[in-house]
């Protein structure tokens, strides 16, 4: 009877748990499970291997959420769980158009395959060991080389610096999975010669993996699981290997036991925890290089197919170019599109370098919000990211992507991601838009009028389905699990938001191609849903007794009001001056920010990043220059390979949440600096495209008196350039826009400078009125 209540029980967990939210119309997504499974699998060995395994070198996460002296210690309680809660941040490496990323920790360690393991680096100096895993902040640094995809890792040593560098290239033929690889290289700048121990780990950033066997063929070639994972140039010098039961190889390493020769042949580990180090002198000066595959075959337990595997794999490249050689490539990749040069280093670096990962998480015909956890398409995150690219001028990386969408949508109109997110036909339509904005790449537009006409048609059926309980649900798309900062599945004004901006997308699109009535049945049914939604928000508005927007008609206000914002930015919907939009940036400043960030409270739990950036646009659009604040904020909160996690701890500055590496927060950082130097101005026109271009909407107090440029930067009139010099205490314009054929006339204005500027000539240049500093600006 006991096991019966228990199972009862947790039986009335599972079913309660939905009615916190709303049900689904029908079955739960898919899609979700395996993640959630391999997440809740993983953290399970995890603490189980964490727990009796004391000795073991750990990641550095994991190295300080296990000592109880450090901050990061976490309590585990009766959770049978343990993963990354402190420490998520790690930093993309990969080759330009390719659909393969690895990850590179803090400390060096580099992880080439999703959840899969991870190559460590340990120094035995004149001192002894040093493991970069356990080594106090102040004895490491990290930077990007060239701001670019290269991550430079260095440990402190006697005399000097052990170097560790790990980027992706092409070792071959582009095209070719064998040609993709990882370099991993450690340089000795000491004045002595020290050991590298290359250490094949069964762990990653987020928690153990899987390694049942090790193999090492012919003295260079090392395979894991019957996968070649890692080509050395040269036989080792010495070896350690064990598994879990016998205890780590790191023991053997750190006591300089390490043995000449081979691993096992009979290397099994039923654990999964196997793992083996090799070790090589390095002299002064010298380069020790490896090259790790990124392209990761099945799994297999058969011998002969490992050792077809290792025959057929190539041998260690020839040619190998440097980190400073693949830094220059990358800079030559993003010399294309709008160029800015800032007057703050750091926030210049941060651009470059972002614009860049930006292009690395462009996969093809696909793009994600990150390379690691959240390394999959979503319709949603890819508006961000589309619009950011577009923005910086990467338009045929994008057209790419949209080319994609016809086949992404389902027969009867729905754009698939993901089953119930229905903010993606919204999301989807406003991307092809917002790109046609850009770039009147009207040949796409062609391509896509079936596509927009399902898409709006979807909308439309699905908004009218069934009858929901309720008035303030009248007219509204149903509940479905939509962005997951908003909550448990629910109906979400986030949804009819972005479906209204998508059906008006489409509509302005329709037109464009020549096809007035069909753009107005499209305009006739956005402008159906925004009354349903007005309408609701009306009724939602007496009962809470508040004009703050709560996540959903049937919301109180909590932490999901953050989403309503992207009614103003970036959908144009409602203006910053909206009594609505206005009393939601209160509540969210006054309830739900921790100094200058916003405070997630719902499932990310921590100071959200791109969140903060959302709260920014809405300032930036209403001239308040708290948004300036919040840029600040971000700048401190990034890694020093200017990167951010999904959400950071609001005591640690770790990452606490999602991908360590996500692309949402670097478009919506790309995008505001973006609108701060070049914006338009929402809803001044039919289509609510907007028939101002403001010029510097804010001008930094550290700006004052230092010039600054934006060359060929995409804008919804055209292509626009500009440069500000000083005379004295004023600033003087020199601008020229170079319009789209359709764009008749377009104002000026320069808010962040001379407020009252203004000008529709096209080129120019003035001398403005002397801008005060911290003047507001509109």
């Amino acid at each position: 009877m006991g096991r019966l209540r228990i199972d009862d029980d947790i039986v009335r967990h599972l079913t309660t748990f939905q009615r916190l939210g709303e049900t689904f119309e029908v079955e739960s997504p898919g899609e979700l499970l395996p993640i959630g499974a391999r997440t809740v699998f993983r953290a399970l060995r995890t603490r189980a291997a964490a727990q009796i395994g004391p000795d073991w070198v750990w990641p550095y996460w994991l190295e300080r959420q296990l000592d109880p002296t450090s901050p990061a210690f976490t309590p585990r309680g009766h959770l049978p769980f343990l993963t990354n809660v402190t420490a998520r941040n790690w930093t993309l490496v990969g080759n330009v158009a390719s659909p393969w990323e690895a990850i590179v920790d803090p400390r060096g360690l580099v992880t080439t395959w999703f959840d899969g393991w991870s190559l460590d680096w340990w120094i035995g100096a004149e001192d002894g060991w040093h493991v970069p895993s356990r080594e106090p902040r102040s004895r490491v640094r990290q930077r990007l080389i060239g701001a670019s995809p290269v991550v430079e890792t260095s440990v402190r040593v006697p005399g000097g610096f052990a170097v560790h560098r790990a980027y992706a290239c092409l070792a071959g033929p582009a095209g070719r999975d064998e040609s993709e690889i990882v370099v991993v290289e450690v340089e000795n700048r000491s004045p002595v010669p020290f050991a590298v121990a290359l250490a094949v780990r069964p762990y990653n950033p987020e928690g153990l993996a899987v390694i049942e066997r090790i193999g090492l063929h012919e003295g260079t070639t090392v395979t894991v699981d019957g996968r070649v994972a890692m080509l050395l140039p040269k036989r080792p010098a010495q070896v350690a290997a064990s598994t879990f039961h016998a205890g780590d190889s790191a023991l053997t390493v750190l006591a300089d036991g390490a043995k000449p020769g081979n691993i096992p042949s009979d290397l099994r580990d039923e654990a999964g925890m196997a793992q083996a180090a090799f070790v090589y002198p390095l002299p002064h000066t010298a380069t020790l290089r490896v090259a790790l595959p990124m392209v990761p075959p099945r799994r297999t337990r058969r011998s002969s197919l490992t050792r077809r595997r290792v025959e057929q794999a190539p041998s260690f490249p020839p040619v190998i170019p440097s980190a400073e050689q693949v830094a220059r490539g990358w800079a030559a990749q993003t010399r294309q599109g709008m160029q800015l040069v800032l007057p703050d280093p750091k926030l210049q670096e941060a651009v470059d370098a972002n614009r860049r990962f930006l292009l690395a998480l462009h996969d093809g015909p696909d793009i994600t919000p990150g390379p690691s956890t959240y390394h999959r398409f979503w319709f949603r995150d890819a508006a961000f990211l589309l619009a950011a690219l577009d923005r910086y001028g990467f338009s045929s990386q994008v057209a790419e992507v949209l080319r994609s969408y016809p086949e992404r949508q389902r027969v009867d109109g729905f754009f698939l991601s993901q089953p119930h997110e229905w903010d993606s036909n919204g999301c989807a339509m406003w991307s092809i838009a917002e790109h046609w904005r850009l770039t009147r790449d009207m040949e796409l537009v062609e391509s896509m009028l079936p596509s927009l006409a399902k898409g709006v048609q979807w909308v439309e059926r699905k908004r009218r389905t069934k009858r929901r309980r309720g008035p303030e649900l009248h007219g509204l798309l149903p509940a479905g699990v939509s962005a997951e900062h908003l909550g448990p599945f629910d109906y979400f004004y986030w949804d009819d938001f972005w479906c209204t901006a998508g059906m008006r997308s489409a509509a302005e699109l329709v037109a464009a191609a020549g096809q007035p009535e069909a753009a107005a049945a499209m305009r006739r049914h956005a402008d159906s849903l925004w009354s349903d939604i007005a309408a609701s928000l009306g009724l939602v508005a007496r009962r809470l007794g508040t004009d703050v927007i709560p996540a959903g008609p049937t919301r109180r206000v909590d932490a999901g009001v953050i989403g309503s914002l992207v009614a103003c930015e970036p959908l144009g919907l409602l203006p910053p001056t909206d009594h609505r939009i206005v009393a939601t940036l209160d509540a969210v400043r006054d309830r739900f920010s921790l100094g200058d960030a916003f405070f997630q409270a719902i499932s990310h739990t921590g100071l959200g990043t791109y969140l903060t950036m959302q709260v920014a646009a809405v300032e930036l659009a209403g001239g308040d220059r708290r948004a300036l604040d919040r840029l600040s904020w971000l700048m401190s909160a990034a890694t020093p390979t200017w990167t951010w996690p999904e959400a950071i701890h609001p005591q640690l500055e770790g990452g606490c949440m999602g991908d360590g590496h996500h692309g949402w927060a670097a478009a919506d950082f790309l995008s505001f600096v973006r609108n701060l130097l070049v914006r338009e101005v929402h809803g001044r026109d039919v289509h609510g495209r907007g028939s101002e271009l403001a010029l510097c909407s804010m001008l930094p107090d550290d700006w004052l008196g230092q010039g600054f440029e934006v060359h060929d930067a995409p804008t919804h009139f055209g292509t626009m350039s500009y440069a500000v010099r000083w005379h004295g205490a004023r600033p003087a314009l020199l601008w020229e826009l170079a319009p789209h054929a359709d764009v008749d006339a377009v104002r000026l204005t320069a808010p962040g400078l001379d407020p009252a500027w203004s000008t529709t000539e096209l080129t120019g240049e003035t001398l403005l009125a002397a801008p005060e500093r911290g003047a507001m600006s509109g």
